[in-house]
């Protein structure tokens, strides 16, 4: 899931002056860097927020029902684990 966010920034005019100088790759890469990482973690914060939200609404049922879903494949989720480090 790739999520769009928009970042809209006032500044001042002196300021956008002084922006529109060539910037060094190295700084162009640092705030791409900072801005992806940024992105990221809001996206991941809006996710948690998704589930914890989602999971808070469910009906006892609901709960049972996965629970028993998950000791069912537990043996098999346990076998793969061990499989995946050997």
């Amino acid at each position: 899931m790739t999520m769009r966010t928009s970042v809209q920034i006032e500044l001042p005019a002196a300021l956008l002056r002084r922006a529109r100088v060539p910037v060094p790759e190295p700084a162009r890469e640092l705030v791409t860097f900072l801005l992806e990482s940024y992105a990221q973690n809001l996206e991941r914060s809006q996710r948690q927020q998704a589930y914890e939200s989602y999971y808070a609404l469910r009906a006892a049922e609901d709960q049972d029902e996965e629970l028993a879903l998950l000791a069912d494949f537990a043996f098999a989720d346990a076998e793969a684990t061990t499989e995946g480090t050997a």
